[in-house]
Protein backbone atom coordinates (compact mmCIF):
# COMPACT_ATOMS: atom_id res chain seq x y z
CA UNK A 1 0.00 0.00 0.00
CA UNK A 2 1.31 3.39 -0.96
CA UNK A 3 0.50 6.66 0.77
CA UNK A 4 1.31 9.93 -0.87
CA UNK A 5 0.74 13.48 0.17
CA UNK A 6 1.22 15.28 -3.13
CA UNK A 7 -1.74 17.40 -2.05
CA UNK A 8 -3.30 18.00 1.36
CA UNK A 9 -5.31 14.77 1.56
CA UNK A 10 -3.48 11.50 2.02
CA UNK A 11 -3.77 9.47 -1.17
CA UNK A 12 -4.14 5.74 -0.79
CA UNK A 13 -3.31 3.43 -3.67
CA UNK A 14 -3.08 -0.30 -3.85
CA UNK A 15 0.19 -1.90 -4.82
CA UNK A 16 -1.27 -5.40 -4.99
CA UNK A 17 -1.81 -5.35 -8.73
CA UNK A 18 -0.20 -7.89 -11.01
CA UNK A 19 1.76 -5.28 -12.89
CA UNK A 20 0.24 -6.46 -16.16
CA UNK A 21 -0.91 -2.96 -17.04
CA UNK A 22 -4.44 -4.22 -17.71
CA UNK A 23 -7.24 -1.94 -16.70
CA UNK A 24 -10.88 -2.40 -15.87
CA UNK A 25 -11.13 -5.52 -13.72
CA UNK A 26 -14.59 -7.01 -13.93
CA UNK A 27 -16.64 -9.33 -11.78
CA UNK A 28 -14.71 -12.50 -11.18
CA UNK A 29 -11.28 -10.95 -11.19
CA UNK A 30 -9.97 -10.87 -7.67
CA UNK A 31 -9.95 -7.34 -6.31
CA UNK A 32 -11.94 -5.30 -8.83
CA UNK A 33 -10.93 -1.69 -9.13
CA UNK A 34 -12.51 1.41 -7.68
CA UNK A 35 -13.03 2.81 -11.18
CA UNK A 36 -15.32 -0.16 -11.93
CA UNK A 37 -17.44 0.62 -8.88
CA UNK A 38 -17.67 4.29 -9.88
CA UNK A 39 -18.70 3.31 -13.43
CA UNK A 40 -21.49 1.11 -12.04
CA UNK A 41 -22.85 3.61 -9.52
CA UNK A 42 -22.50 6.79 -11.56
CA UNK A 43 -20.38 9.85 -11.08
CA UNK A 44 -22.43 12.11 -8.83
CA UNK A 45 -20.08 13.82 -6.40
CA UNK A 46 -21.60 16.09 -3.81
CA UNK A 47 -19.23 18.70 -2.42
CA UNK A 48 -19.41 21.73 -0.21
CA UNK A 49 -16.92 24.47 0.63
CA UNK A 50 -15.86 25.77 4.02
CA UNK A 51 -18.20 28.77 3.94
CA UNK A 52 -21.18 26.68 5.09
CA UNK A 53 -22.68 25.85 8.47
CA UNK A 54 -23.38 22.46 9.97
CA UNK A 55 -27.09 23.12 9.36
CA UNK A 56 -26.29 23.53 5.64
CA UNK A 57 -24.54 20.15 5.72
CA UNK A 58 -27.53 18.48 7.34
CA UNK A 59 -29.80 19.97 4.66
CA UNK A 60 -27.58 18.68 1.85
CA UNK A 61 -27.17 15.22 3.37
CA UNK A 62 -30.94 14.97 3.71
CA UNK A 63 -31.69 16.44 0.28
CA UNK A 64 -29.30 14.12 -1.59
CA UNK A 65 -30.00 11.14 0.71
CA UNK A 66 -26.28 10.58 1.30
CA UNK A 67 -24.13 9.93 4.35
CA UNK A 68 -21.17 12.22 3.71
CA UNK A 69 -20.01 15.29 1.80
CA UNK A 70 -16.53 16.09 0.58
CA UNK A 71 -15.29 19.56 1.48
CA UNK A 72 -13.37 20.70 -1.59
CA UNK A 73 -11.31 23.74 -2.41
CA UNK A 74 -11.85 25.82 -5.56
CA UNK A 75 -9.60 23.43 -7.51
CA UNK A 76 -11.79 20.40 -6.59
CA UNK A 77 -9.17 19.05 -4.20
CA UNK A 78 -10.62 17.35 -1.12
CA UNK A 79 -9.61 19.21 2.01
CA UNK A 80 -12.06 17.49 4.33
CA UNK A 81 -15.02 15.20 4.70
CA UNK A 82 -18.10 15.53 6.88
CA UNK A 83 -20.48 12.69 7.67
CA UNK A 84 -23.69 12.08 9.57
CA UNK A 85 -21.54 10.69 12.36
CA UNK A 86 -19.61 13.98 12.58
CA UNK A 87 -22.90 15.85 13.01
CA UNK A 88 -24.06 13.49 15.77
CA UNK A 89 -20.75 13.83 17.60
CA UNK A 90 -21.05 17.63 17.28
CA UNK A 91 -24.57 17.61 18.73
CA UNK A 92 -23.38 15.42 21.59
CA UNK A 93 -20.55 17.82 22.32
CA UNK A 94 -22.13 21.26 21.71
CA UNK A 95 -25.87 20.60 21.64
CA UNK A 96 -28.06 22.45 19.16
CA UNK A 97 -25.52 25.30 18.99
CA UNK A 98 -23.46 23.10 16.63
CA UNK A 99 -25.90 23.79 13.78
CA UNK A 100 -24.86 27.45 13.62
CA UNK A 101 -21.13 26.67 13.56
CA UNK A 102 -18.94 26.41 10.50
CA UNK A 103 -18.42 22.93 9.04
CA UNK A 104 -14.72 23.18 9.78
CA UNK A 105 -15.70 22.66 13.45
CA UNK A 106 -16.82 19.07 12.76
CA UNK A 107 -15.18 17.98 9.51
CA UNK A 108 -12.34 15.48 9.26
CA UNK A 109 -9.50 17.40 7.63
CA UNK A 110 -7.16 15.78 5.11
CA UNK A 111 -9.27 12.67 4.47
CA UNK A 112 -7.69 9.45 3.28
CA UNK A 113 -8.39 9.15 -0.43
CA UNK A 114 -7.87 6.45 -3.02
CA UNK A 115 -7.19 6.51 -6.73
CA UNK A 116 -9.43 4.94 -9.38
CA UNK A 117 -6.87 2.15 -9.88
CA UNK A 118 -7.01 1.05 -6.21
CA UNK A 119 -8.34 -2.45 -5.66
CA UNK A 120 -11.73 -2.75 -3.96
CA UNK A 121 -10.52 -5.36 -1.49
CA UNK A 122 -7.69 -3.08 -0.34
CA UNK A 123 -10.01 -0.07 -0.01
CA UNK A 124 -12.48 -2.16 2.01
CA UNK A 125 -9.68 -3.25 4.32
CA UNK A 126 -8.44 0.35 4.72
CA UNK A 127 -11.95 1.60 5.54
CA UNK A 128 -12.53 -1.21 8.03
CA UNK A 129 -9.19 -0.71 9.76
CA UNK A 130 -9.65 3.08 9.86
CA UNK A 131 -13.29 2.80 10.98
CA UNK A 132 -14.67 5.14 8.33
CA UNK A 133 -17.36 4.55 5.72
CA UNK A 134 -16.64 7.02 2.92
CA UNK A 135 -13.50 7.61 0.86
CA UNK A 136 -13.02 10.32 -1.78
CA UNK A 137 -11.53 9.11 -5.06
CA UNK A 138 -8.86 11.40 -6.49
CA UNK A 139 -7.15 11.40 -9.87
CA UNK A 140 -4.38 13.83 -10.80
CA UNK A 141 -4.99 15.69 -7.54
CA UNK A 142 -8.68 16.33 -8.28
CA UNK A 143 -11.80 14.73 -6.86
CA UNK A 144 -13.36 12.27 -9.35
CA UNK A 145 -15.70 10.25 -7.14
CA UNK A 146 -16.72 8.98 -3.74
CA UNK A 147 -16.85 5.36 -2.65
CA UNK A 148 -18.64 4.02 0.40
CA UNK A 149 -18.25 0.85 2.40
CA UNK A 150 -21.61 -0.23 0.96
CA UNK A 151 -20.23 0.18 -2.57
CA UNK A 152 -17.15 -1.93 -1.86
CA UNK A 153 -19.06 -4.63 0.01
CA UNK A 154 -21.55 -4.88 -2.87
CA UNK A 155 -18.69 -5.21 -5.40
CA UNK A 156 -16.94 -7.83 -3.28
CA UNK A 157 -20.16 -9.85 -2.92
CA UNK A 158 -20.58 -9.81 -6.70
CA UNK A 159 -17.03 -11.12 -7.07
CA UNK A 160 -17.62 -13.89 -4.54
CA UNK A 161 -20.89 -14.90 -6.21
CA UNK A 162 -19.14 -15.11 -9.57
CA UNK A 163 -16.31 -17.19 -8.11
CA UNK A 164 -18.85 -19.50 -6.47
CA UNK A 165 -20.69 -19.98 -9.77
CA UNK A 166 -17.42 -20.78 -11.51
CA UNK A 167 -16.51 -23.36 -8.84
CA UNK A 168 -19.94 -24.97 -9.04
CA UNK A 169 -19.72 -25.18 -12.82
CA UNK A 170 -16.23 -26.68 -12.59
CA UNK A 171 -17.33 -29.26 -10.03
CA UNK A 172 -20.40 -30.18 -12.09
CA UNK A 173 -17.96 -30.92 -14.91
Amino acid sequence: MIFSSGFRAALYQSDSGSGSGETGNTVGSSGGMVKDVLAEKGGDIHTIDTSHTVLDVVGMLNSFKIGALVIADKNKRPIGIVSERDVVVGVGKDGLAIFDKNITEIMTADPICCGPEARVHDVMQKMTNGRFRHMPVVENGKLCGMISIGDVVRKRLMELEFENEQMMAYMAG
